[in-house]
């Protein structure tokens, strides 16, 4: 079977949910608070795992109590976890969060161990790259370090998928030709692209080398290219948004699944469609997303 190596950041979320978010200055009192399993690459590798499929996680943590809790929970999980070593001198990675009673969130993350995935860090892990036939990676750890992981990734075989968030500041030029499978949501596709038109952006991307460019377009659920048109795949409806916080990060898991069954684009964005509904039904990140078994596969026929 396909294995799947993902390279990326492993952070505790700090979850608080409000009625609104507070105006500058503004102290009020949340609704409610816990704390999650995250960190965009920790998010996806679970959300693969809970889909049965054989995943490598490579990352650090870092010297502090809150590495146990991230490791337990990627082995509980399903996450193989031989690729991740914990830092000597900085702490896990995280991420403060902000939910609204619409479910929507915002985020401000400190990298923390993350940002300590360099060159050398992931050499000494190259087996893993012959190991896995299938190589997915965000932008929560160094630019060089990305930049390098892609062009490892090719050497071998490796089918990529980039999900290009944060986008951040840096020049993604020399990222673009390595992508098989890029994920931008609206609003990074305009930073990426500076159009609001998501047929001109995708095209833009397509003629920079990208293979293939998949929208994530939240509530209006995904979007591609094909033969020159836009064709839209709508999300899912479900009964009540809870939290959307990783839905992003599940529907490409799912994506991936459906890419493995089907070798179908079209159906592998209905795969994570349906997938990221469940997540955004329940509180947290990783926790939120649903096992193979939960999954009512029966809805892709509608």
């Amino acid at each position: 079977m396909n294995k799947v190596l993902v390279l990326g950041s492993i952070n505790i979320d700090f979850v608080s949910f409000v009625s609104r978010y507070p105006n500058p200055g503004e102290t009020f009192i949340g609704k409610d608070f816990d704390i999650f399993q995250g960190g965009k690459g920790a998010n996806q590798a679970i959300a693969l795992a809970k889909l049965d499929i054989p995943t490598f996680m490579l990352g650090k943590v870092g010297k502090d109590s809150y590495s146990d809790f991230a490791l337990s929970s990627l082995v509980k999980n399903g996450v193989n976890t031989k690729g991740i070593s914990k830092s000597q001198k900085n702490i896990t990675g995280y991420a403060s969060i902000w939910v609204n009673s619409q479910g929507q969130n915002s985020i401000v993350v400190h990298p923390g161990a993350n940002g300590e995935i360099n060159e050398d860090f992931i050499l000494q892990h190259e087996k893993l790259f012959v190991e896995t036939s299938w190589f997915l990676i965000q932008f929560e750890i160094p630019h060089k370090s990305i930049l390098f992981a892609l062009n490892l990734a090719k050497k071998h075989g490796l089918k990529t998928l980039i999900d290009p968030a944060p986008v951040g500041q840096f020049n993604l030029e020399s990222i673009f030709k390595f992508a098989d499978y890029l994920f931008p949501n609206e609003i990074e596709l305009k930073e990426l692209t500076q159009t609001d038109d998501i047929l001109s952006g995708i095209n833009m991307l397509k003629s920079k080398g990208v293979e293939e460019v998949i929208v994530k377009l939240g509530k209006g659920g995904a979007g591609y290219e094909d033969k020159g048109k836009l064709i839209l795949f709508p999300a899912v409806p479900v009964d009540q948004v809870v939290d959307t916080t990783g839905a992003g990060d599940c529907f490409v898991a799912g994506f991936l699944y459906g890419m493995m069954q089907e070798n179908d684009i079209v159906q592998a964005i209905k795969t994570g469609n349906l997938v990221a509904s469940y997540s955004i039904q329940r509180k947290g990140a990783a926790i939120s997303f649903p096992r193979k078994s939960e999954i009512n596969w029966k809805e892709m026929a509608r």
